[in-house]
Parts: structure tokens; C-alpha cells; sequence
């Protein structure tokens, strides 16, 4: 869409579908919030599992742990980096919006002018 043909109508258009997008974003993050927490719980149950089952010094039982939660620790991770990505798409959503409002008073300060 050319900002030189741009009307009031589109910005609005615009910004109504930025709030859709938005709201689907925010539902999205909500689930993958809720995600990352159980796959992190998991992640911890199943270390601390590991390293009271193990045999051996502290530090050794430690590294076992790890070891033996890496699969469900990857997907923790996954799932929080998932998030994270979320939350930055949802910010550059928000700063789309702010774009269309300025560009939406910057074309009624130039019909009015």
C-alpha cells in the first residue's frame, strides 16, 4: 500500500487488523508461557531424579543428572526460546501500532491543514 494514496479508512483498517494480530499473538504467548513452565518442571524433576539415583561424589552425580535430563532439558529450552521469540514478535506488533496511530494523525493534521 503507497503511504501518497493512503486514507484515514486504511490506517484504521490497518490498525484493527494489528489489534487482531495482536490478540491472537497475546493467546499464542499464553501457551507457550504455559508450555515452557511444565516442560522446565520436567526438566528439574527428572535432574533431581537422576542425581538422587546416582552413585558416586556430588560433582559426579551432578554431571550424571545433566546428562540424564538433556532430552527434556533441550525442550525446555525450546519451549522458553519459543517464548521469547512470542514476546519480541508481540513488541514489534505494538510498535506497528504506534506507527499506524502517528501515521493516522499525521494524515488527519494534513486533511485539516
Amino acid at each position: 500500500m503507497s503511504t501518497a494514496m493512503l486514507t484515514t479508512s486504511d490506517v484504521v483498517q490497518q490498525l484493527a487488523e494489528l489489534g487482531r494480530e495482536l490478540d491472537a499473538a497475546v493467546r499464542t504467548l499464553r501457551e507457550a508461557e504455559l508450555d515452557a513452565v511444565q516442560k522446565r518442571h520436567i526438566a528439574d524433576v527428572v535432574e533431581s531424579r537422576v542425581f538422587v539415583d546416582a552413585e558416586g561424589s556430588a560433582e559426579l552425580r551432578k554431571h550424571l543428572a545433566r546428562l540424564g535430563a538433556a532430552k527434556v532439558e533441550d525442550e525446555a529450552l525450546i519451549a522458553e526460546s519459543v517464548v521469547r521469540y512470542l514476546r519480541t514478535k508481540i513488541r514489534a506488533i505494538e510498535l506497528r501500532v504506534e506507527i499506524g496511530r502517528s501515521m493516522g494523525a499525521s494524515l488527519r493534521s494534513e486533511r485539516s491543514s
